[in-house]
């Protein structure tokens, strides 16, 4: 009897801190999951992210340190849905010979502002990692070594990518704004 109530007290502590991480982060990680990828795959990749977390509740890791393993899980749940998207949308591209259109991102869709627009334009000539590392310092606010975690790289290599890819960022932002400032664009002739 004393190992059935064991087990049972057991799984107990194993809810306990399931529903605890769900209550603590559940808004954040959809906040993650909602900027990178549209409404109802959204809402799956945090199911799915939360869903590992129960499998794996042993192995999540203690206070502050859930958070960056929790967006780690989403990323590489977010990864395994755009390729899965992709594949789909040049299967449909093969099958229809329709042309892609792709939908604007969530970030688009919240930042109207000029500025913040070329800033994301300009993100937007970024390599992929880049992007991601820029999203995951600057607008989720870790710290590099908490990236590291999410993207699985060393922390050393999320510093010196980091500070590249502000470089890089500054450097499209100030192409962009030159074109926009150039006579042509300024008169509203094309060429």
């Amino acid at each position: 009897m004393k190992v059935g109530n064991r087990a049972e007290q057991t799984m107990s502590d194993q809810e306990v801190r399931f529903t605890e991480l769900y209550r603590r982060y559940g808004r954040k990680l959809h906040a993650f999951c909602a900027r990178r990828s549209p409404g109802s795959q959204a809402a799956d990749a945090v199911a799915e992210t939360f869903l590992v977390a129960w499998r794996k509740i042993d192995q999540v890791p203690d206070g502050e340190a859930a958070l960056p393993w929790l967006y780690g899980v989403a990323f590489r749940v977010l990864s395994h849905q755009w390729r899965r998207n992709a594949r789909s949308r040049h299967l449909l591209e093969k099958l229809q010979g329709l042309a892609e259109v792709e939908p604007p991102t969530p970030d688009l869709v919240l930042v109207r502002r000029t500025e913040s627009q070329t800033v994301i334009k300009a993100a937007a000539r970024l390599r992929p990692i880049d992007q991601e590392i820029l999203r995951l310092t600057l607008w989720e606010e870790l710290s590099h070594a908490d990236a590291a975690i999410v993207l699985g790289l060393e922390p050393g290599a999320v510093k010196q990518r980091a500070f590249r890819a502000r470089r890089n960022l500054a450097k499209e932002y100030l192409k962009l704004t030159k074109d926009n400032l150039s006579p042509a664009a300024l008169k509203g002739g094309g060429s």
